[in-house]
């Protein structure tokens, strides 16, 4: 059975005004607080609904401006960071930072506005004055993680130096084939002069009649099939130390994310309190745009709605 508030809902055709706000929402966070509006009759809630857009649309109104799209909703990573020896992946952990910069951004805007700000604007001061100074803990994690969804070099000490020695043994295992690619080409062995990789081990790519002529392990075949990639054996000693040191920098980076997991769950209540105001912040920026573009005036309470003093 329908309830009073449902019925509310379709008289004001308000599921409408839903969908015309999520228009002007760019990220999952702000879609969010969106959906979980509903009509009110709590006269402190709508003044302080309709002065927050009001305040936000001055702030448009002068030229200012503030992007969220890139922000998604953390709740539930947050709460898996707490979980003893849970590592988040770093696509995982830049989508809680970008929380934390988007909230220091906006609180430095919230805290100083623009003075052509007539009257500043005491309602998004107070709605903003919760939000943590994120710089120290951001700072912890700058340049450390990149877009394409690895660690940078700068992630740590150790995993630096292991990328170092991952690049000279593999320098030195690429010389070795060479050469013995050359040996080889001579007597039409080779199907192709070049080195390549399986199952992160360099390998050679010899013609199928030509295999036994070549002393290693087969690690596969070409589509065709008129080709096998053998790893000779004169380099298995050198992949063998290829692997290990591979093995050695995954070790290290889950080290890293696991500790990288720790700082963020530090800060888990902090992060979810910014998250939530700055849904709050893009809701307004929704209904102000909307106002604005479908030239909306404020309304006029009446007394027995007010909460303001006489």
């Amino acid at each position: 059975m329908p309830t009073e508030s449902h019925w509310s809902e379709r008289l004001l055709e308000f599921e409408r005004v839903r969908e015309l706000l999520l228009e002007y929402c760019g990220s999952d966070l702000g879609r969010r607080r969106i959906r979980e509006l509903s009509p009110s009759i709590d006269g402190h809630w709508i003044f302080r609904q309709q002065t927050l857009a009001h305040e936000i649309g001055q702030f448009l109104h002068t030229g200012g401006n503030f992007e969220s799209h890139s922000l998604t909703d953390c709740g539930e990573l947050l709460k898996k960071s707490r979980i003893a020896g849970a590592a988040l992946e770093i696509g995982q952990l830049r989508e809680i930072l970008a929380i934390a910069d988007r909230a220091d951004e906006w609180r430095a805007i919230a805290m100083n506005p623009p003075a052509a700000l007539e009257g500043g604007w005491p309602a998004v001061r107070e709605l903003s004055q919760t939000l943590a100074d994120f710089t120290l803990f951001l700072r912890h994690f700058r340049g450390k993680l990149l877009p394409d969804g690895t660690l940078d070099d700068r992630a740590s000490p150790e995993l630096a130096r292991l990328r170092r020695e991952i690049e000279k043994q593999k320098r030195e295992i690429q010389s070795s084939l060479r050469s013995y690619l050359r040996h080889l080409a001579e007597g039409g062995t080779v199907q192709d002069e070049l080195v390549t990789i399986r199952g992160e081990r360099f390998v050679i790519p010899v013609k199928i009649e030509q295999k036994r002529r070549v002393n290693g392990v087969v690690h596969g075949a070409s589509s065709s099939g008129q080709t096998v990639f053998i790893e000779p054996l004169e380099t298995i000693e050198q992949n063998n130390e290829l692997v290990r040191l591979l093995e050695e920098e995954n070790a290290e980076i889950h080290r890293i994310l696991l500790d990288m997991t720790e700082r963020i769950s530090e800060q888990a209540e902090p992060l979810q309190q910014a998250a939530e105001v700055l849904a709050e912040v893009e809701l307004q920026f929704a209904k102000a745009k909307f106002g604005r573009d479908y030239r909306c005036v404020r309304p006029v309470v009446g007394e027995s709605a007010s909460p303001e003093p006489e």
